[in-house]
């Protein structure tokens, strides 16, 4: 890549370039081969709108992403609109050339949510998977979760009649508003076990907020799918001691990719920003 190029990248998205650098000594191995377990087709589309405050100390700075959660008849798979868009991209690139030609596209996705889950798959289990560069982390975990408490209270949302129910998780208290009408026992990020699809979930500082945009029975239902990588596979509490190792040593790790000093110190605020987890408990 030419320093121009180099600089346009930095512009239009700092923390990206940012990772791309710590990726680039594994380039020559990238692969785009990779098996494809199909797993069963998706009959309805869920997308939910999610509100989240990264920075626990800033309370202006709200970001939103869509989210999108495939439901099969035994399985379901969670993931951001623009990691399944990337992702998409991704599957139809064959060697090192199309994927630089496509990290200079300006207008390419950007997976700002980089996680993707996968509910009763296996069977009885959660599979989570998440990239920290420059590996591909995947663990499991009960499906069986959260210990639901059920409220009569009801409202509309969405347009659907909902039902109350609360539950605590990830050292958060969470309000859920789940509908019956709805024969789904799914919900975003990891949330399930209700009678019918979760159509709101809050944790009661508002710090994330998932509501349902809309619901989508495709004609061609796409397939569930799992890109079989080399995955580093471990439990929750070593994915989350290597993910905190990732940004608390970013500074380093700029160091050596070569960046200047202020753009280690830019790196180094942009980490320090990520402080407000969706989970603060990791057992």
């Amino acid at each position: 890549m030419t320093n121009n190029k180099n600089k346009y990248i930095i512009k239009q998205n700092f923390l990206f370039f940012l990772l791309l650098l710590f990726t680039l000594p594994t380039f020559a191995q990238l692969r785009f081969d990779y098996p494809i377990t199909n797993i069963e087709p998706a009959e309805i589309i869920v997308t939910y709108s999610l509100k989240y405050q990264k920075d626990s100390l800033n309370h202006n700075f709200i970001q939103q992403s869509d989210m999108l959660l495939f439901i099969g008849q035994n399985t379901s798979k969670f993931l951001s609109s623009n990691l399944y868009s990337f992702d998409t991209i991704m599957n139809h690139i064959t060697n090192l050339a199309e994927f630089q030609e496509f990290l200079m596209d300006r207008y390419r996705p950007f997976p700002r949510i980089a996680y993707s889950i996968y509910k009763n798959y296996p069977k009885g289990k959660l599979t989570y998977i998440e990239h920290i560069p420059s590996s591909t982390f995947k663990y499991e975990e009960n499906l069986e979760l959260f210990n639901w408490q059920l409220s009569s209270d009801t409202a509309t949302i969405s347009g659907y009649k909902a039902q109350k129910a609360t539950c605590d998780f990830g050292g958060r208290n969470w309000i859920a508003w789940f509908s019956p009408e709805i024969p789904y026992s799914d919900g975003p990020y990891k949330f399930n076990g209700l009678p019918g699809l979760i159509v709101k979930i809050s944790d009661t500082r508002n710090h994330y907020v998932f509501e349902l945009e809309y619901i989508e029975k495709p004609i061609h239902k796409p397939i569930i799918d799992l890109e079989e990588k080399d995955f580093v596979e471990t439990t929750k509490q070593d994915f989350f001691r290597a993910k905190d190792a990732f940004y608390n040593n970013i500074i380093s790790r700029a160091k050596d990719a070569g960046l200047s000093s202020e753009v280690q110190q830019k790196a180094a605020r942009r980490a320090a920003e990520r402080n407000n987890p969706i989970e603060l408990k990791r057992k």
